[in-house]
């Protein structure tokens, strides 16, 4: 079998995100999940092969550098297509939907295409008629593209839930394969000090954007503070979310200084040196697919306190100490229970152990290969007919 897979961005920031990581482990596992397998890894015409990418994997730069709004659509719509035709690839692997026209679209191929659609959050938690026109009309475009692909994996339970209830996919069409995270702990403290991040330390992953909640933990934290407690919030923001600068308004409003250290860009082995000398993880998210910190957490050992999520539920069961995003006395008070409580902490950590240690790269790599041999098997003559008879477009009234 040999597969093409969406490697976009990897060699710079989408590296970074959770959307990327998904990416980066499924292209270092398949070729080491124990079937006759061979990748073919496709970037942008901005992107050069990825260091960390194995050597057995073919690395293609797809398309020519046009102005942003450009390339991404003529890499995927025009380019792909010849290139992957002439690499002999038996599947495409669309990794993501984006909603960003400067992101590439679903591609349509003469090879069957298999999409994961992470989430519907742009649906179920933003209204998308707020979005810039443009996005809209991306997004909606890309999401029918990707409901007419030959099969859609998802990342949770929770969300081939809303797809199937928003979107009107029929349920045995959308796969649940949870991302594999294998994070193991580094207790270099050289990061730190590199970092010039001292301990205690409590750790918040997310981003800028709104439903990363950061402006409201901030405000949790102030009141942390405020009852004397002696931590340095340690935040890991992707820096090209968008919404900085109401993020730094609300810091510089609550005063917290160097209370607050906003951290970017890190490699993994650095990250898990922050996991690992942190004191618990801040998790306060408004919405998610799956949710890579918590899990990530768990690995190392290190306690979480989160938002009260149906998908967290459901990847980590009863590890976390759970709180109500929304308000910050509750997400202060869970904050103040777990750092007052040793017995807790431990506790935390075994059940957190535990729940991490489902999410393998090799059982993900594997849930991916039976869903690409599902859509071989499907004969060429019964995809026709089905992209002929055409499948419901979403509903995306908002």
């Amino acid at each position: 079998m040999r597969v093409g897979i969406d490697a976009w961005d990897l060699s710079r920031d989408l590296h970074f995100t959770g959307m990327g990581q998904y990416s980066r482990h499924l292209l270092v596992s398949l070729p080491d999940a124990g079937r006759d397998v061979s990748v073919v890894a496709y970037g942008s015409p901005y992107d050069s092969r990825p260091s960390w990418l194995p050597q057995q994997l073919a690395w293609r730069s797809v398309g020519r550098r046009m102005p942003a709004k450009l390339t991404a659509l003529h890499s995927r719509l025009l380019a792909l297509p010849q290139v992957v035709a002439r690499d002999g690839v038996d599947l495409f692997h669309a990794t993501a939907v984006h909603m960003r026209p400067y992101f590439p679209p679903v591609p349509r191929l003469d090879c069957p295409v298999v999409v994961t659609l992470h989430d519907l959050i742009p649906l179920t938690h933003y209204r998308v008629s707020s979005l810039p026109m443009r996005q809209q009309l991306f997004y909606r475009w890309n999401l029918r593209r990707a409901v007419r692909a030959d099969g859609v994996i998802t990342v949770s339970e929770h969300s081939r839930s809303e797809i199937v209830s928003v979107l009107g996919v029929e349920r045995d069409r959308v796969h649940v394969i949870h991302n594999g995270v294998e994070f193991p702990a580094n207790h270099d403290r050289g990061v730190l000090t590199r970092l010039q991040l001292d301990r205690p330390y409590l750790l918040y992953a997310g981003s800028f954007e709104p439903r990363k909640n950061l402006a409201r933990a901030l405000r949790a934290f102030r009141l942390l503070v405020d009852h004397g407690h002696p931590h340095v919030l340690a935040a890991v923001v992707e820096r090209r979310s968008g919404h900085q600068p109401e993020v730094m308004a609300e810091l510089a409003r609550l005063g917290l200084g160097e209370r607050v250290r906003l951290l970017h860009s890190l490699e993994e082995a650095d990250l898990r040196s922050l996991y690992t000398h942190a004191e618990l993880l801040f998790f306060p998210s408004l919405a998610e697919g799956f949710g890579y910190p918590p899990v990530q957490a768990g690995a190392v050992g290190l306690p979480v306190v989160a938002s009260d999520l149906p998908v967290l539920r459901e990847i980590m069961g009863e590890a976390p100490v759970y709180v109500d995003p929304y308000s910050e006395e509750a997400m202060a008070t869970g904050l103040a229970m777990v750092l007052g409580d040793k017995g807790l902490r431990l506790r935390m950590t075994e059940l957190g152990r535990n729940a991490a240690a489902r999410f393998t790269h090799e059982r993900c790599a594997r849930g991916h290969l039976e869903v690409y041999d599902r859509v071989l098997r499907e004969s060429a003559s019964s995809r026709i007919a089905r992209r002929k008879q055409g499948i419901e477009s979403p509903r995306v009234e908002v």
